[in-house]
């Protein structure tokens, strides 16, 4: 990322404050960011989970065992793989920890940082570490691993270079063992919630067959497409936990079978609950987790790829979709309507761009104008590997029908579908889900700038990098909704995205497990739900 010229205010510790009140204010409707110690000027001690009273404390003991839809040969304890699928997060969180962590409410809360505060300017930001903290091999965790993450994490061709391409590496140093100061390029007031997105490894780490973290488990063994297994970390620095003595997750990536092992007993939880079964077994030996969330799907058309070349033709794809129908049908009703952007419930998101609505003639008027009068015919690859996605894409063949676009749908093996080195970023229309980005400058470098990891639409249109840049390093609310509002109108008008619904995040677990709070950002209370949870009996 390359700085922008701004006009830094004075008044920056004003503006976060203002801020900070809003993304408050957003997360109590259920899908927006809350900020604790988030913003310039802010500081936290809190634990990072709520504490547990004396007439609760949980059980401790047992082996937990999860199902989860597969990656294949992708799944990984790298903390590479954790942006890739969500039972590859589940191991990286399980082994890992960041230097802040994002809570089930969506809170910024401490886990390797006690406390954060920022320069005047939002330029640079001091991180106090947690003291006593352990690498799994026993040795003390400090600055300088701190150092060695963010460095080995910048690299572009590391899919995590995105949440600190911002960082000042020529900077970057240790002040202590126990203290990093962080200089950026630019200002950056959300950066303590930026920097989430960072695992810290150790210092001179370079695979991760055998990882050494200092997180809640300690790696035992990793078979991909079957199962990891790992132990209870007696050293953990968040006391007390985890309160089972080992983890099991099982790649089980047919959803009926997935259930029907929860259900056997075989497993004692299971993330993404397939939608249509979910409301029909909620209280047969098992406890529906739902939850809204900040997770949206989409249809996507690579925008270097014909017929999706033409913007007539995008817009017309986005016209023919009924996204209250297809919240209906395909997600069982877990999920609310989206308008064709990616945020819905952030900072900035656009919303005062009009709800894009179902416009069959309009659609059909644009196709005729881009020479598609006699019809369109399309290929839709879809996968098992996100629930709701199948019968997303079969719905929105009976739709786009309606306006003279044959789709023919494609199924793609769950384990390949997103992974780059066999289909993902190489289809030309397709389907995806986003998750686990809680604003809209974490999302958009990763997502849509030229050459990022996951742009899946190919969009390299000039300008894009450097409106996103000056959105992300705006100081103040007012030239922070303006930028931002550029960049979303550009994707909203031009983009290759069909945003069509936010999903709920739906799991389950078995009557004797508790502990897993339901949250906003990833299925299971991840990151840090496998560590608070404990068998009742």
């Amino acid at each position: 990322m390359s700085p922008e010229s701004h006009d830094v205010r004075s008044h920056v510790l004003e503006s976060a404050w203002s801020r900070r009140q809003f993304l408050r204010n957003t997360a109590v409707a259920g899908v927006g960011f809350g900020a604790v110690g988030l913003l310039a000027g802010c500081t936290s001690s809190k634990s990072a989970a709520p504490q547990v009273s004396a007439s609760s404390t949980p059980r401790r003991g047992g082996q937990l065992r999860v199902g989860m839809i597969g990656g294949g040969k992708s799944e990984s304890f790298s903390p590479t793989a954790a942006v890739s699928t969500l039972i590859s997060l589940a191991m990286v969180s399980s082994v890992f920890d960041g230097l802040t962590l994002v809570g089930p409410d969506l809170e910024v809360l401490p886990a390797l940082a006690t406390k954060w505060t920022a320069s005047a300017d939002a330029m640079s930001w001091t991180f106090e570490l947690r003291p006593g903290v352990l690498w799994h091999d026993g040795t003390p965790f400090t600055a300088e691993d701190v150092v060695y993450s963010i460095r080995w994490a910048s690299d572009p061709a590391n899919q995590l270079s995105a949440p600190v391409a911002n960082v000042d590496l020529d900077q970057l140093k240790a002040a202590n063992p126990q203290q990093l100061v962080v200089h950026l390029k630019a200002p950056d007031v959300q950066f303590p919630l930026t920097i989430s997105g960072i695992w810290m490894i150790k210092n001179g780490t370079k695979n991760f067959t055998k990882p050494v973290g200092t997180g809640p488990f300690i790696f035992e063994s990793l078979v991909p497409g079957q199962q990891a297994v790992c132990k209870r970390n007696p050293t953990y620095w968040d006391t007390g936990k985890p309160y089972v003595d080992s983890l099991v997750i099982k790649s089980i990536t047919d959803d009926t079978a997935r259930l029907n092992a929860l259900l056997a007993g075989e497993i004692d939880a299971m993330a993404q609950v397939p939608f249509n079964l979910a409301k029909a077994y909620q209280g047969r030996g098992l406890t529906l987790l739902n939850s809204p969330s900040l997770a949206a799907q989409a249809f996507y058309m690579a925008v270097d790829t014909e017929p999706f070349t033409d913007v007539r033709v995008r817009q017309a794809m986005k016209l023919l979709v009924d996204r209250k129908q297809m919240v209906d049908v395909a997600l069982g009703g877990f999920g609310t309507v989206a308008n064709d952007l990616f945020g819905l419930g952030m900072p900035f998101y656009a919303k005062e761009l009009p709800q894009r609505g179902r416009d069959v003639a309009k659609a059909k008027s644009l196709l005729a104008d881009a020479g598609h009068a006699a019809g369109l015919n399309l290929t839709l690859e879809t996968s098992t590997a996100v629930t709701g996605m199948v019968e997303a894409a079969t719905l929105f063949a009976q739709q786009a029908a309606e306006g003279g676009v044959t789709i023919k749908v494609t199924q793609v093996d769950a384990a390949s579908y997103f992974d780059p080195t066999i289909k993902y970023l190489k289809m030309p229309f397709a389907q995806t889900q986003w998750a686990g980005f809680a604003n809209l400058g974490s999302f958009y470098p990763y997502a849509v700038l030229p050459g990022a990891a996951g742009n899946e639409t190919h969009w390299s249109k000039p300008g894009t990098t450097a409106a996103v840049n000056q959105a992300i390093s705006a100081t103040t609310d007012a030239t922070a909704t303006a930028a931002w509002l550029a960049v979303q109108q550009e994707q909203y008008d031009q983009g290759g995205y069909i945003w069509w619904a936010n999903v709920n995040n739906v799991d389950a677990t078995s009557s004797k497990v508790a502990g897993i709070k339901p949250s906003k950002l990833f299925s299971l209370g991840l990151p840090s739900g496998l560590a608070d949870a404990y068998f009742t009996s």
